[in-house]
């Protein structure tokens, strides 16, 4: 039982670190107020000596093997890190933001279904709750943003919530270590935006708070959230990135002052309180053994 709860424990406090320092994303992105193309890059190249040095020299944390490109689940991951972020791009220049986070939201559910399908692990009950209650809380977050005639970007933001969904599947298939898969990830979002970097070059408004986004925020989200699913059911990891969505704008209020609307509390305190619930109830409930999933698998 003490084994059990501490997978468990692993996986939700992994879940809880990521989804906590991706919610600074979005201030941190405003402080730094860098082209779009650039901080793309930035995102996707100033990360990869971090990950190539964590992989080199602190294997007593990982178990990355030493030539990862051996393990064909790892490059897939790696690549469908690329393309999640990749599709996420497209959605944000091609959709409005309000449809995007909606769209987004339904991670979980389409990370539930696909570990249902693909592991046989079928999700409890109270995750299937904790799934509708993330979505209501979104829902009511964004519901007066809600655009129609949008369906290119609303299309590309889709594809972010499978690939995503998809990605944190195969790591819980796996049942290995996918910490470093964002880093191949990074180096494909690198090489499809360096050229339109290079094109529109323009520097940005701050390269310290730019080098923070891609030297610290961006990498340690990435290994902490790619990590869960080893501990933990996919939806359950997924349900974790929703962190953002409610803790940004509380970020961007108390540092740049912007008003939160009464919808964004209510539906914040709806998704927050579904998290919570969620993980203290899986707590109590520890789930199965890393090597009981891939008996089923």
């Amino acid at each position: 039982m003490t084994a059990l709860r501490t997978y468990q424990t692993a996986g939700i406090l992994l879940g809880l670190a990521g989804g906590l320092v991706i919610s600074f994303d979005v201030p941190v992105i405003r402080a730094a107020g860098a082209d779009p193309w650039l901080l793309m890059v930035a995102r996707g190249l100033v990360p990869l000596p971090i990950y190539i040095l964590f992989w080199r020299y602190m294997g007593r944390f990982h178990d990355t093997p030493r030539n990862p490109f051996a393990d064909i689940t790892w490059v897939q991951v790696g690549i469908i890190y690329g393309l999640s972020q990749i599709c996420f791009t497209a959605s944000v220049f091609n959709t409005s933001t309000a449809n995007l986070v909606f769209i987004l939201a339904f991670n979980p559910l389409l990370a539930a279904l696909l570990s249902w399908w693909m592991i046989g692990e079928r999700p409890k009950p109270s995750t299937w709750i904790a799934i509708a209650a993330t979505i209501a809380g979104v829902a009511i977050i964004v519901g007066g943003g809600l655009q129609a005639g949008t369906w290119f970007g609303d299309f590309f933001a889709l594809v972010t919530a499978v690939t995503l969904a998809l990605a944190l599947t195969l790591s819980r298939k796996s049942g290995a270590d996918m910490s470093l898969a964002p880093g191949l990830g990074g180096a494909i979002l690198t090489a499809f935006a360096l050229p339109m970097a290079v094109l529109h070059y323009t520097p940005p408004q701050s390269w310290a708070w730019l080098a923070v986004n891609g030297a610290l925020l961006v990498p340690i989200a990435a290994v902490c959230l790619a990590m869960a699913p080893r501990f933990i059911p996919a939806p359950q990891a997924a349900i974790f990135y929703l962190l953002e969505t409610v803790l940004a704008p509380v970020w961007v209020w108390w540092f740049f002052g912007e008003t939160m609307t009464r919808e964004t509390m209510i539906g914040g305190a709806i998704v927050l309180a579904a998290i919570t619930g969620h993980a203290l109830w899986k707590l109590r409930r520890p789930g199965p053994r890393i090597e009981e999933i891939e008996a089923v698998a």
